[in-house]
């Protein structure tokens, strides 16, 4: 059965809409958050790393891999750790009251478009998220932004429209 908006569970999204440019570059053909054998996870670089229960939430809301689709975002807020981010998540969950929200802890620097560098509480959309989407947002959020950008990595992402169908 067809949803009204045409978003069937895990369909794909159009990637032919260009992204608005950035000062981001391209991610390699290898790039994914899975450690890789011998990468120097010591390197001293931050990781870019998601951590094993954030990954497992974000899978259990519906997401999956989108890697090099271009969605939009709502960034409810930037933090300079995981666990700031994670307690700031388990934080703003009730706000939300008995509505879903699919809010996630993910790293910016996973996504071509965002700031590279911080912890953000995302909320991933096919389409532009509407004003009623911000609404809803700002109850936790007051300070949410949209912003489009293309995924880098494998991680699970749960993408709105997928969650809830609609036009």
């Amino acid at each position: 059965m067809l949803s009204a908006s045409g978003c069937l569970p895990k369909s794909s999204a159009p990637v032919d809409v260009p992204l608005v440019p950035t000062a981001s570059t391209a991610p390699s053909a290898t790039e994914s958050t899975t450690p890789q054998p011998g990468s120097g996870a010591t390197s001293g670089k931050a990781s870019t790393r998601v951590s094993a229960k954030s990954l497992a939430y974000a899978k259990n809301l519906g997401g999956w891999d989108h890697k090099g689709q271009d969605l939009y975002f709502i960034i409810g807020e930037t933090y300079a750790s995981e666990a700031a981010a994670q307690a700031a998540l388990d934080k703003a969950l009730p706000l939300f009251g008995d509505m879903a929200s699919y809010f996630i802890v993910q790293r910016s620097d996973n996504f071509v478009g965002m700031a590279p560098g911080k912890w953000v509480l995302v909320e991933a959309h096919f389409k532009s998220p509407s004003d009623d989407n911000m609404v809803f947002a700002r109850r936790a959020f007051p300070d949410a932004q949209i912003v489009r950008a293309q995924v880098k990595v494998t991680d699970p992402i749960p993408v709105y429209e997928d969650m809830v169908g609609g036009d």
